[in-house]
């Protein structure tokens, strides 16, 4: 009854004020999944996760790279619906949005082996003058709907940003790596001896996700992984739609 009662509620709110589709701006039907049909069939998939780790093997050598895997659900464009998708959760607090994502990337990821033997789920972490400037940390929202996915411990704190850093967003592959070194510090004992799933919105060279890898594996984690709502990295092939 309860249930009913709340499906009722929701489906008269959505007639007041319907949920827009953060691609389009269409109002989308109750039981789409933040997005509309039309835009996710627009969607560009990204490569399986293999795909996209050989990729990062050809930019670090094995010394470099502290990441074990890594998997997206898509591939990042210009103008595209994935650009407006990662915008409203990045800058127009759909936070909402970014954890049904979270659960959409990790029910993806389910299949493949690498990413169904994880103790922790632990989000890349905003800079305190960041999250304050944001008001939230959207890489977390992604974090905690990966976990829900998956029924694993979600830990918010386990990293800290030290360091405030330049966007990377207009920074070379190796501008990147130096921007973001020394950027991350582990805050917490529990990471020792497990195996880590970092969590985050986009990537394109991989810096930023491997820095946080990096010292997790010096602090004692047995292995760090990663996935992102969406991949921006030019050298990996893609695969159209869902």
């Amino acid at each position: 009854m309860i249930s009913y009662l709340k499906a009722i509620k929701h489906d008269i709110l959505h007639l007041i004020a319907p949920s827009l589709c953060p691609a389009c701006d269409e109002p989308i039907d109750p039981a789409e999944r933040g997005i509309c049909e039309a835009c996710r069939v627009s969607l560009l998939a990204a490569p399986y996760p293999e795909e996209i780790y050989e990729t990062l093997l050809e930019e670090y050598t094995a010394e470099e790279l502290a990441l074990e895997a890594i998997g997206s659900l898509y591939t990042f464009e210009q103008d595209s619906p994935v650009q407006q998708l990662i915008h409203a959760i990045k800058y127009k607090g759909c936070y909402p949005l970014a954890e049904e994502m979270g659960v959409e990337l990790g029910l993806a990821l389910k299949a493949f082996v690498e990413f169904s033997q994880i103790d922790l789920v632990l989000p890349v972490p905003l800079h305190r003058a960041k999250l304050r400037e944001r008001g939230y940390n959207q890489a977390e929202f992604i974090a905690r709907g990966f976990s829900r996915a998956h029924n694993i411990e979600l830990m918010s704190n386990g990293l800290k940003r030290i360091r405030h850093t330049r966007s990377q967003t207009q920074l070379s592959a190796q501008q990147r790596a130096v921007n973001i070194s020394n950027a991350f510090t582990v805050t917490v004992k529990d990471t020792a001896g497990a195996k880590i799933l970092l969590c985050d919105d986009v990537f394109t060279t991989g810096a930023t996700l491997n820095a946080c890898a990096d010292v997790l594996l010096n602090a004692g984690a047995q292995s760090v992984i990663a996935a992102t709502i969406a991949q921006d990295n030019p050298n990996t092939n893609v695969r159209r739609g869902t």
